[in-house]
């Protein structure tokens, strides 16, 4: 199977114009087994309330059954179950769940449609292709305007996009590429199917149901002829100075060079929309001054530089240690109360469990909230994260029973015994832990001592431990394995390089050290090798 989707993506590749007429036949029964396989097992069920362990107990039949449907032309699409997810807003957004073999069929079409649309989509668009995500946007929402000549950002959000989809001038972009009837037809019953609705059946005019296992990759389609293609073909060449596009799904950015390019480009962005039945939102879509010069613009002013946000994170101006412009991320204030409300709910339904199960369950959230939002200049907004956790969890412990409050105390002491996931233990792009202790404190979380005659840092890299150690002044020694040198620091946070290890690897102090700026080489770190 990968072999034929790899000719298709090459025929594809090769003549950006060609229509493929006949791709049905590569939805097989083979195809649709992977495409079971690939569903989340704990995915919510459809309207039919089938699950996908009850599928399972007989998939090779039920797979030739849906199959041999497909085959007949007697398979028919199932309504949509309708649910509601808290906005940050405090609206809802509405989500549609397909049937689980809706579900399998529309993946094993997506993988095909893939095949072909990846020779096809842009390198700015990052959302629901494969091998890409959020963190690849968002390290080129950070290179851009330290690499780039970039004065202005564009902040675009549209108002309900999956439901503002103009479903005839989205299959009309699908077959510029796409002529096979069969799979023509199949998209046009997803995105015509209606959804239940407190036990009534909705149909809408427009949208394609997200939520449905094939609107991402539509959205995508959709997104790419409206917006990256007409700016890469049409807009940029027509712009004084550089411009760039960075998009997840339907958040985006534009970087500009020049203000009026800027403002040129989102006059006429709404009405490009306008076209195809998209509405900008009038309060999250603005134009901020963002780079080199917006610092010193808005020091003269006598202001904060602008911000603005991008998947979850708020994106600050700023500079390093040694004076050149970076860009720095917190976590959305409206993220991490959102993501501290839905703690304290878990903690409260479930504050009767066994205490080790809660520590299990919360470690895993911790972990979850880490592996996103643990970015290279946010250990602020994650070590805040932790720190509120702890007390969510005191506080409900001492709910458990009357008159039997958890105090500080005995919290610490469970604390020993069932230690909550630290930010250090999951730094993203550094293999092993990294400690900063006194030697003799026993300190869990790393410390610099006070008036001790010794520090000392302790890596693992590969599983191999070193050491490099300094007297009471901070003063570095060379050690067998580990090296610093002319330490400063890079994007706030220490850093050191293994001898010989071919990259820097980020070491995280906590700021609850107390005056971190006088130990030592901590007062700026990056160690380069000899």
């Amino acid at each position: 199977m990968s072999t034929k989707l790899d000719r298709l993506a090459e025929l594809a590749k090769e003549d950006g114009k060609r229509q493929f007429f006949s791709i049905a036949h590569l939805i097989t029964p083979e195809a649709l087994y992977a495409a079971f396989r690939g569903l989340r097992k704990e995915a919510s069920a459809g309207v039919d309330g089938v699950t996908c362990e009850e599928y399972e107990k007989d998939a090779a039949g039920n797979i030739r059954q849906l199959y041999q449907r497909l085959r007949d032309g007697k398979y028919q699409a199932q309504p949509l179950r309708r649910i509601y997810i808290p906005k940050e807003d405090g609206k809802q957004r509405p989500i549609s769940i397909p049937a689980l073999e809706d579900k399998i069929l529309q993946k094993a079409v997506a993988e095909v449609l893939n095949a072909i649309y990846e020779q096809d989509f842009l390198e700015c668009s990052y959302g629901f292709r494969p091998g890409r995500g959020a963190q690849q946007a968002l390290d080129e929402v950070g290179r851009v305007p330290c690499t780039r000549p970039t004065g202005w950002i564009l902040e675009i959000d549209i108002t309900a996009y999956f439901d503002s989809i103009v479903r005839e001038q989205l299959m009309e972009l699908v077959e510029k590429r796409i002529s096979d009837g069969s799979v023509l037809q199949l998209i046009r019953k997803w995105i015509k199917v209606g959804v239940i609705e407190q036990g009534r059946l909705l149909v809408s005019e427009t949208g394609t149901g997200q939520g449905q296992t094939i609107s991402p990759l539509l959205a995508n389609i959709y997104l790419h002829y409206v917006l990256d293609e007409w700016f890469e073909k049409v807009v940029k060449p027509r712009l004084r100075g550089e411009a760039h596009e960075i998009r997840f799904a339907d958040d985006a950015v534009l970087c500009f060079q020049y203000r009026e390019d800027a403002e040129k480009v989102k006059s006429v962005l709404a009405k490009r929309f306008a076209r195809y039945g998209l509405t900008l939102h009038p309060e999250k879509t603005r134009l901020v001054e963002f780079g080199r010069q917006a610092i010193g613009n808005a020091k003269r002013q006598g202001k904060k530089p602008a911000t603005f946000d991008f998947l979850g994170f708020t994106h600050i101006s700023a500079r390093s240690r040694r004076g050149k412009f970076t860009v720095r991320v917190r976590t959305m204030r409206k993220r991490l109360r959102r993501g501290l409300k839905a703690v304290a709910q878990w903690c409260q339904e479930h504050r009767h469990d066994p205490v080790g199960v809660q520590q299990k369950t919360l470690n895993a959230k911790l972990r979850g909230h880490y592996q996103y939002y643990g970015r290279p200049t946010n250990y602020p907004g994650i070590g805040k994260f932790y720190r509120k956790v702890r007390h969510i969890w005191r506080t409900w412990l001492s709910r458990r029973t009357r008159g039997a409050k958890m105090t500080w105390e005995k919290y610490e002491g469970l604390l020993r015994q069932l230690p909550l996931l630290h930010p250090e233990s999951c730094i993203p792009g550094l293999r092993g832990g990294v400690r900063l202790e006194e030697p003799a404190a026993g300190n869990l979380h790393g410390g610099v001592c006070e008036g001790g005659e010794s520090w000392e840092a302790t890596v693992n890299l590969n599983g191999h431990e070193t050491g490099n150690g300094g007297n009471s002044q901070g003063e570095p020694t060379a050690s067998r394995d580990l090296l610093y040198s002319e330490v400063h620091r890079s994007d706030g946070f220490p850093m050191i390089a293994q001898k010989g290890h071919p990259s820097l690897c980020p070491i995280r102090i906590p700021w609850r050290f107390p005056h971190p700026a006088q130990h030592g080489p901590f007062r700026n770190v990056e160690a380069k090798h000899r």
